[in-house]
């Protein structure tokens, strides 16, 4: 038996690959409405490939600019 699958407009729970503090997301929401749209996008230079999503502290960090501008390559800066 699977389990129900939660309604499309839920957050979920997920944990940041960062940290792994546990956050709510609303990536798979629809329509879209995560507490992350109201914050600007991160550069796409900086993004992590494997596209998960950033607890709001994490992201907050990553948005903040690199002392002396970003660095050669433009990465998010690695996990704690």
């Amino acid at each position: 038996m699977t389990a129900p699958r939660p309604p499309a407009d839920a957050l979920k729970s997920v944990r940041c690959p960062r940290c792994g503090a546990a956050f709510d997301c609303g990536r798979h929401t629809e329509p879209f409405d995560c507490w992350c749209k109201a914050l600007p996008a991160v550069p796409a230079g900086r993004l992590d490939p494997r596209g998960r999503c950033l607890c709001p502290e994490c992201l907050a960090e990553a948005l903040m600019p690199a002392p002396g501008g970003l660095g050669a390559s433009g990465e998010v800066p690695p996990p704690r």
